[in-house]
């Protein structure tokens, strides 16, 4: 059971574990080939994990490089000390062309016109910048079309100060359509293949994430990009158990007041709930301010004293209550939103059920008000 001695604020706090984070490399690791490069994505906060904790312990246990979605994200991992590349995974507009030179972004591009901006101010700075160029397969967010790719790929070939080291896509479907996944793999080898000869050399690639690194593992090329299974999370229709990672992140608040509440009283904005018996309302300093989605109300279950207990009524922005009938509660009380208590455990895949969304969402919602502690 959860104890109080716990590192915990007086309101929420997320405990991210640094040996689950080494054994979820170490496993990732496994998984792939010697040669193979592991990116770590941190993008959005890693994910609502902390990237200012997690980027400097990954560095430490020895990722490759990182991934992120803005230069804002960029910089302020060279701010927390990283040294390793820096892959800018996003979009991104001429006028953040200073920001990628002073943040020694890697930076994937689709277009020619990009790359000019992007080549005179190195230029004129006298920097170098290593560009990758990305491919779309299928996901039509971002990407030069295949049948382009030689072409582009020579375009930014000869422009000065840049130099094209890589190729990319993202497979939309890999973690629900393997098939689909394969022959869009195939629509990218051609693409890298026809670049290679039209430069009269080959470029890294990488294509393969998290759940394509498990559903169609022949896409693992010179490089990976990890997010969700670095961070311990199943992708969504797995279980991270039986997958053999482990949840760096839990979730854990207080028992900040108690009152008993007669049959027939309701609960919470809407009185959406009413006590079919005589109950004990335990009320935690938690709520979707945190990130802790106002949807869960009468739906999610958290566990208090190693049992899990029903979310009662609707979620507030600061607090929500609970069903604390029958459990000896006591205000002070560790209560586990995410995570393990006893025999009892919550994961973010679970959370993510309640929502019917992807667990990359419950976890990168969790606000900047949501103490974050590095623990053994």
């Amino acid at each position: 059971m959860m104890t109080n001695k716990l590192p915990l604020s007086p309101r929420t706090t997320a405990l991210i574990s640094h040996s689950a984070l080494a054994h979820n490399v170490q496993w990732l690791r496994c998984r792939i080939p010697v040669r193979t490069r592991l990116m770590a994505v941190v993008k959005a906060n890693a994910y609502g994990h902390g990237d200012w904790l997690i980027a400097p312990e990954l560095q430490k246990i020895g990722v490759d490089s990182f991934g992120v979605a803005s230069v804002h994200e960029a910089a302020q991992l060279r701010r927390a000390g990283i040294s390793a590349p820096i892959y800018l995974l996003s979009p991104v507009l001429p006028d953040e062309v200073e920001g990628i030179l002073q943040a020694r972004c890697v930076c994937v591009v689709q277009d020619v016109d990009f790359v000019r901006a992007l080549s005179l101010e190195a230029t004129r700075k006298d920097h170098q910048v290593e560009l990758h160029l990305k491919i779309d397969v299928g996901m039509s967010r971002f990407g030069v079309h295949p049948s382009r790719a030689a072409e582009v790929a020579a375009a930014i070939d000869g422009l000065p100060n840049v130099r094209l080291t890589g190729i990319m896509t993202h497979f939309p479907c890999a973690d629900s359509d393997p098939d689909l996944t394969r022959s869009q793999w195939e629509v990218f080898l051609g693409a890298a293949e026809g670049i290679a000869q039209r430069l009269g050399r080959r470029l890294l690639r990488h294509a393969a994430a998290s759940a394509g690194l498990l559903s169609v593992p022949e896409t693992v090329a010179e490089m990976v990009r990890c997010g969700i299974l670095l961070y311990g999370i199943a992708p969504a229709g797995r279980d991270p158990f039986a997958l053999g990672v482990q949840p760096v992140l839990s979730l854990h608040t207080r028992v900040t007041a108690l009152r008993r509440i007669a049959p027939g009283t309701r609960v919470g904005y809407g009185g959406t709930f009413t006590a079919q018996r005589e109950t004990l309302v335990a009320t935690v300093p938690v709520g979707y301010g945190d990130g802790y989605l106002r949807a869960l109300g009468n739906r999610a279950q958290v566990l208090l004293r190693g049992r899990r207990v029903p979310v009662i009524g609707r979620v507030c922005m600061d607090q929500m209550m609970l069903d604390a009938t029958d459990t000896g509660a006591e205000v002070g009380d560790v209560v586990t939103l995410i995570g393990r208590q006893g025999e009892e455990v919550i994961t973010v895949n679970e959370v993510a059920s309640w929502l019917d969304t992807t667990p990359h969402e419950v976890t990168t919602l969790l606000s900047a008000r949501v103490h974050r502690v590095l623990v053994d």
